[in-house]
């Protein structure tokens, strides 16, 4: 009888990549996580003074309203929970360091579009609840895996429910008129 040997694979700590991504958690978060190779570190280094002797900041841009704004970050860090005050609005950062004064960009992130903090009134777009979707469309409104407060508001906000057992999930069936 042969035994099964055991496989092992470790994760590397760095892949020595360029590479910032910005993601949404909520109306008021993102989170930024980011990698600078050693040849970008090596070219910033011919041309200012060393990289690691410099703060790392990161710069937030507010691409809907037009205002930008630094923040500094460890200079060992690789990612960032960014809070934010304006919700609808799109984001993106860069990663920086501050020399003399000046911020130095050295990576660009992806553009992010920050929800809103809640459903706009007499307006039944595709609404986030949790982890579940509510899909809006023109007579009805169908809302899958809701938790109990959910399908209280649903129901104080919307007319004719009904629901139906779909598979797993359940169906809420109903107009979208405002009962107010």
């Amino acid at each position: 009888m042969q035994l099964l040997k055991s496989e092992y694979y470790e994760l590397p700590a760095k892949y020595n990549q360029n590479i910032i991504r910005l993601l949404v958690q909520s109306p008021t978060r993102m989170f930024a996580y980011w990698e600078v190779s050693d040849e970008t570190i090596k070219e910033f280094n011919l041309h200012h003074k060393n990289y690691g002797d410099l703060n790392a900041a990161l710069k937030i841009t507010n691409i809907t309203k037009g205002y930008s704004y630094i923040i500094n970050v460890s200079p060992f860090a690789n990612n960032y929970y960014i809070d934010v005050s304006d919700a609808g609005c799109k984001y993106k950062i860069e990663l920086g360091r501050i020399e003399n004064g000046k911020y130095i960009t050295l990576l660009t992130s992806n553009e992010a579009l920050i929800p809103l903090g809640m459903p706009v009134d007499g307006m039944y777009n595709d609404i986030l609840f949790g982890n579940y979707l509510c899909l809006a469309n023109k007579k009805r409104i169908r809302i899958y895996g809701l938790a109990e407060q959910q399908r209280d508001f649903v129901r104080q906000n919307h007319t004719a429910f009904e629901l139906k057992k779909v598979g797993s999930s359940e169906e809420y069936l109903g107009s979208s008129e405002n009962r107010r």
